[in-house]
């Protein structure tokens, strides 16, 4: 589109359903000495309101449809992936479109979700598999981004600011830093002429 972003659509008429992706190039490798795990954290904090979308009905709209919705983040990615019956596609593309500028960041969320993230932190701290994964990551690259754990070091998460996720948030949320992937019972012309 004229603002960058990159949309694909795979019409697929099987089942009266579709899929709405869209994918950030902004990962763990993209964070500095500092803020590691922050990619991660405004994963989770986009899913918390928007201007539009109150904090406790992000999770109502697409379930009203029958639907699911998740995100993630890895070293070169964020994604977030919402499906649904083919009736729920303008209200996937709106919340997407709420997603990529228009998020909250609530103090009061911030530092709940900073707890969340510890808690998850401190469950793979206990994990053998993940802890061995880390271990090995780190020695093969010694001076890559790669050799952070996507989901930060402690202290950087503990020292971690509001004004940090927003920035970041600012920094990579932006239409031409996105790849929105809709599939599904679609009619791919309606979708460039409406959105």
């Amino acid at each position: 589109l004229d603002n960058g972003l990159k949309v694909l659509v795979q019409e697929e008429h099987t089942a009266p359903i579709a899929s709405v992706w869209c994918w950030y190039r902004v990962g763990s490798r993209d964070e500095r000495p500092g803020l590691t795990g922050v990619s991660h954290w405004v994963e989770h904090m986009n899913f918390k309101g928007t201007t539009h979308i109150p904090r406790e009905a992000v999770k109502g709209i697409i379930e009203r449809f029958g639907g699911t919705w998740n995100g993630y983040t890895w070293v070169d990615q964020t994604a977030y992936v919402q499906t649904a019956g083919r009736d729920a596609l303008d209200q996937m593309l709106w919340i997407e479109a709420e997603r990529m500028g228009r998020c909250l960041y609530d103090p009061v969320d911030c530092e709940s979700e900073r707890t969340v993230i510890l808690s998850e932190l401190d469950g793979s701290d206990n994990d053998p598999a993940q802890r061995l994964d880390q271990a090995v990551t780190s020695a093969a690259f010694t001076v890559h981004p790669y050799r952070q754990p996507t989901i930060g070091w402690r202290a950087d998460l503990c020292a971690m600011t509001r004004d940090d996720l927003v920035s970041h948030y600012r920094r990579y949320y932006v239409p031409n830093n996105a790849t929105l992937v809709v599939v599904g019972d679609v009619d791919a012309s309606e979708i460039g002429r409406a959105h």
